[in-house]
């Protein structure tokens, strides 16, 4: 035999138009007992949102709650549908799920203003006699697959999603769910997942659940997705120096003046799937997400290191500003684009071709909000060999303009190199002509020129001695010429060495090695197979090793293009509430110290609004050489050289609402 309750929803909001925040009070649970016979029984159900204002970060880094600074967006708070789950206080799943269409909504404003139409419904949900009465409910809001979340309370917090909106025709829907929060900030209290049902909140008729205006179940609901702008603007020339050898061996070094032209951004990093269910789970013993939940004590723990200061957990407003995402506990990071392996990774790192074709990405002026997922990170991950992979983060990508001693403006590759100079303003160095060492931007020095004088392990025989190869000599300049290229080193030469892809080198081209000897320490070897000889692989090792790194930037070959300068790209990591927490000694304007961040410092929150915006673009970016290559930020890199501010703005939830089903 079956049972059937009749669920009424009273009153579902749609339009954010007020700032009040009801507390939500659920009595203890008390079992509701089993099914004996078939009957039809009645919830009266309120789907609500808290602050309707949203919330900002605060100077000590905690939110603040009902300030007016805020962008509810458009189409943000669109119901379609809401999906109802019930379960017993096992966790099993009672019955069948509700589905209830929301359509046509009825214009009713409440006097307090917080609605302004709802939608009224009842519906029926059958459970099989035996079966354990409703003691706690889910819903779901614009759901993509529901049949695949009526699965018992601790399999449901596993399940992920790809997306976190979905088209209806013209349409954009934002898939919800109830929001995840912790009931008390003190003590082993685990987070509130499903919202509790009282047996005084069973009625035997309709009218009777309509009537008990006290006894409404307040459901509040969050977004999958995390909501973010990014804006530019003032880009400052980069000034520098290239050198430019005579055949005398003097230099000079001419002005050098690089102008960064923005062209895409992106979120890299960003989690692949993000969880249905916001998650505070524990890791397992394999680094994995999928055991118990954190007490609030055990997450304060975590997050709050030290005696930290950050509010996280708000049970006032229901909410949390924190969340474990599928990457959460994930341990090691590439250091450089080989090390990227899609099949093992829980975030994505694009490649300048994916943002320029438009696989990925947004024009660099468009400031439009856009929505991604919930991206978080652990303790392990900053404390892993590379954390700056680790967080989600905008990249700017572009190219460079420049000017060499004040002439015309020119678009080409070019190189950047640190000997003797500041690792702040490198000097800048051009491709050679075919077979020369002569730059192919007038005025301007070449790369090949500036390795040689660097070079001083290359010999030629006279007889019995021998002399280093000067490159300000003619035909000692043609040899090394003929010998030697600029490229990426094998991976035999690397080695373990982690070498990103736009670090290139000074490498034996594979011929023209009649009279060139090697000086590595243990005498002048020739370069071959046999007794006291050196292999081209360890020649090319001593060489790399000599003359150390330069960083490429890639051009087009088309010169008409007009992204046909060197290329680059700018990663600006995305600060959460919790880097302006005065525990980490941190202000608003502090420069990133990778050495000394917390749990919550970096990371986007489903539910949250952030604002990225680039005031002044100073320094020079960071080298992209092989546009297929994923883009991964430099390990070695502990400064941005931007300067931006980040203004995190709290995206309310789903508005007061009241429906009858």
């Amino acid at each position: 035999m079956r049972k059937e309750f009749l669920y009424g929803t009273l009153a579902l909001g749609l339009v954010f138009t007020a700032c009040k925040s009801d507390d939500l009070t659920i009595e203890e649970n008390n079992g509701n007992g089993v099914a004996e016979t078939a009957q039809t029984l009645y919830v009266k159900m309120a789907i609500k949102g808290g602050n309707q204002a949203g919330t900002r970060a605060g100077t000590d880094g905690n939110p603040v709650e009902g300030t007016v600074d805020f962008d509810k967006g458009e189409g943000e708070s669109e119901v379609q549908n809401a999906y109802f789950v019930f379960y017993d206080n096992n966790g099993n799943v009672v019955g069948d799920y509700v589905q209830v269409d929301l359509k046509n909504p009825t214009t009713a404003p409440t006097p307090d203003g917080i609605v302004e139409s709802y939608y009224e419904s009842v519906v029926s949900v059958g459970i099989r006699k035996g079966e354990n009465n409703p003691t706690q409910v889910v819903c779901y809001i614009n759901p993509t697959t529901p049949v695949d979340l009526t699965k018992p309370l601790y399999e449901i917090q596993t399940v992920t999603r790809k997306a976190v909106t979905r088209t209806d025709g013209n349409t954009t829907l934002f898939p919800m769910s109830n929001s995840v929060y912790y009931g008390s900030n003190d003590g082993e209290i685990a987070p509130t997942i499903a919202v509790p049902i009282n047996a005084d909140q069973l009625f035997d008729s309709k009218d009777a659940a309509l009537a008990a205006t006290d006894k409404t179940i307040e459901v509040f609901v969050e977004r999958y997705a995390a909501k973010l702008a990014f804006s530019h603007k003032d880009v400052n020339p980069f000034t520098t120096t290239s050198t430019v050898y005579a055949t005398d061996g003097t230099s000079t070094d001419p002005e050098v003046v690089l102008t960064f032209v923005p062209e895409r951004w992106a979120l890299n990093a960003e989690a692949k799937e993000t969880f249905v269910i916001k998650s505070f789970r524990m890791p397992n013993a394999a680094g994995g997400i999928m055991t118990d939940n954190y007490t609030w004590a055990a997450a304060n723990e975590v997050i709050n290191k030290n005696s930290g200061n950050w509010v996280w957990n708000n049970p006032a407003y229901h909410r949390s500003y924190w969340a474990c995402s599928p990457a959460y506990f994930t341990a090691k990071y590439p250091e450089v684009a080989s090390d990227v392996d899609p099949a093992v990774l829980h975030q994505k790192y694009y490649s300048y071709a994916e943002l320029e074709n438009g696989t990925a990405g947004f024009d660099a002026d468009n400031k439009t909000p856009q929505y991604f997922k919930e991206t978080t990170v652990g303790r392990k991950a900053l404390d892993s060999e590379n954390p700056q992979a680790a967080v989600a983060s905008v990249i700017l990508v572009g190219h460079y303009e420049l000017t060499v001693a004040g002439g015309d403006a020119v678009k080409s590759a070019f190189y950047t190199y640190s000997r003797g100079k500041s690792t702040e303003k490198p000097g800048v160095y051009f491709p050679a002509q075919t077979g020369t060492a002569n730059s192919t931007v007038a005025g301007g020095g070449s790369m090949m020129m500036r390795f040689l004088q660097e070079l001083t392990c290359l010999y030629k025989r006279e007889g019995e001695v021998y002399t280093r190869f000067n490159p300000n000599n003619a035909a000692d300049l043609a040899t090394l010429v003929g010998a030697l290229e600029i490229k990426r080193p094998d991976a035999d030469v690397i080695g373990e060495m982690k070498v990103p892809s736009r670090y290139l080198t000074l490498q034996l081209t594979g011929t023209g090695f009649d009279n060139i000897y090697v000086a590595n320490g243990d005498g002048y070897k020739a370069i071959g197979d046999g007794e006291n000889k050196i292999s081209q692989t360890e020649a090319n090792q001593v060489i790399m090793q000599q003359v150390q790194f330069c960083n490429y930037y890639a051009s087009t070959e088309d010169a008409t293009n007009a992204n046909a300068g060197g290329k680059a790209y700018f990663n600006i990591p995305v600060l959460h509430y919790g880097w302006y927490r005065a525990s980490n000694g941190h202000t608003a304007t502090s420069k990133i110290d990778w050495s000394n961040l917390q749990v919550g410092d970096l990371g986007i929150v489903r539910n949250h609004s952030y604002s990225v915006n680039v005031t002044a673009i100073n320094g020079l970016g960071t080298a992209i050489s092989d546009y297929e290559a994923p883009i991964v930020p430099p390990a070695d890199t502990k400064e941005q050289y931007v300067s931006y501010k980040v203004n995190i703005l709290k995206w309310a939830v789903v508005p007061a609402q009241n429906v009858e089903l």
